[in-house]
């Protein structure tokens, strides 16, 4: 969506800024030639960029990143909620656009969207027990309960651990070649919740956690679900990060007119996502550039479309390229962008230790014994993954 005003805004600001700038250059020229600091004349104005939840529609957040890519417009921070975690937080770990769809195409979502495991990880005597039932409930003395969600989210687990492996030492978000927050709601207090510290793909899980699919996730002492059930658009948090230029990109839910609202899930729908669409009309107006992509036509579950998807974001980013184009250059112009350091190439890691917590069923000796991993071993993704899923 083209915000005309919030685009006239931004030229005129930052016109005045360079005016400023070059006003405080011929200054600092007449009274000191000598030490001048090209550095001190002006700071380089930063870019946030905000992407949305929006289950299987989040993938279009891609074709926006390809377009700003082409006009060599990078982001200084990013903020997701949701799918718009997975995409950011990915992202922020230096994981180019053409990357991203790789990876999303290479995924079994079939897997990813279930509680199994591939059945090559069965042993033996089990395999007569796998897959022959249509549900499990939780278990606890002498009580069967109905589950929390119906996916606990360990096969999503482990495909963030894997590719997030990179940042697995890294647990201040800011400190991510491109500095990420996600949010979620604490459903205890129910409140907004900022990730961005601790372990990375915990915190990705828990912004897509969406509620009845997903199990909540239990960080600290606080019980969270889908960030998009307060807050699917963080562009308060990305301005506090320190952006001076926000760039938006929007998959979410829009709310539905009288003639979709005849039937009970559109109501429930409507009134679940309500807070959330009033949250965004606030959120918005710290945006000076919008993007919404037209994925309507489809399912928020159908993650197997990424192409088509990929297209759409790419589609509705375009008209933008040359904007973005002209703002990378003016901003160059102002100073260089600090370079990314990059991180994709660890291999492996080093463990000091091994704990086991909330174990209540196995001796913690039967569980290293399947975990096979000794403190002070290498260790690298593949040998991890594969051990946890065995386990």
């Amino acid at each position: 969506m083209l915000n005309m005003n919030a685009l006239s805004c931004l030229f005129s600001r930052y016109l005045r800024k360079l005016i400023l700038i070059n006003c405080l250059f011929c200054l600092f020229f007449f009274f000191n030639p000598v030490n001048i600091d090209a550095q001190k004349v002006g700071e380089r104005p930063l870019i946030g960029l905000v992407l949305s939840g929006g289950g299987a529609h989040g993938i279009a957040h891609i074709g926006v990143l390809k377009v700003m890519e082409e006009a060599g417009l990078r982001p200084d921070f990013i903020t997701g909620v949701s799918m718009g975690s997975i995409i950011g937080g990915m992202y922020s770990l230096g994981y180019s656009a053409d990357s991203l769809q790789k990876i999303l195409k290479s995924i079994n979502w079939k897997l990813i969207l279930s509680n199994k495991i591939p059945e090559n990880k069965v042993i033996f005597l089990e395999k007569s027990h796998f897959s022959n039932s249509a549900i499990s409930l939780p278990l606890s003395f002498r009580k069967v309960m109905l589950p929390s969600g119906l996916i606990n989210g360990q096969q999503a687990e482990n495909m963030l651990s894997f590719y997030a492996w990179p940042g697995a030492d890294i647990n201040d978000f800011s400190k991510l070649p491109i500095p990420f927050l996600c949010v979620a709601t604490d459903i205890i207090n129910y409140k907004i919740v900022d990730l961005k510290t601790g372990y990375l793909p915990d915190a990705i899980r828990a912004s897509f956690s969406v509620p009845s699919i997903f199990t909540p996730l239990m960080i600290d002492s606080l019980l969270l679900l889908d960030g998009g059930l307060i807050r699917n658009f963080a562009a308060s948090e990305v301005r506090d990060m320190g952006a001076d230029i926000i760039i938006g990109s929007y998959v979410g839910f829009n709310g539905y007119k009288a003639d979709k609202l005849q039937s009970v899930s559109g109501i429930m729908e409507q009134i679940a996502m309500f807070r959330s669409l009033v949250d965004f009309e606030e959120e918005k107006e710290l945006v000076d550039v919008l993007i919404k992509p037209e994925t309507e036509k489809f399912s928020i579950f159908q993650f197997d479309n990424v192409d088509s998807l990929i297209r759409r974001g790419y589609e509705a980013a375009l008209p933008y390229k040359e904007y973005f184009r002209k703002l990378a250059d003016s901003l160059n112009l102002i100073g260089p962008q600090k370079p990314i350091e990059s991180i994709l190439d660890k291999k492996t890691y080093i463990f000091k230790k091994i704990e086991i917590k909330g174990n209540k069923s196995y001796s913690d000796e039967q569980i290293l014994g399947v975990l096979d991993i000794m403190p002070e071993e290498k260790v690298d993704k593949y040998l991890l993954t594969d051990r946890i899923e065995l386990l």
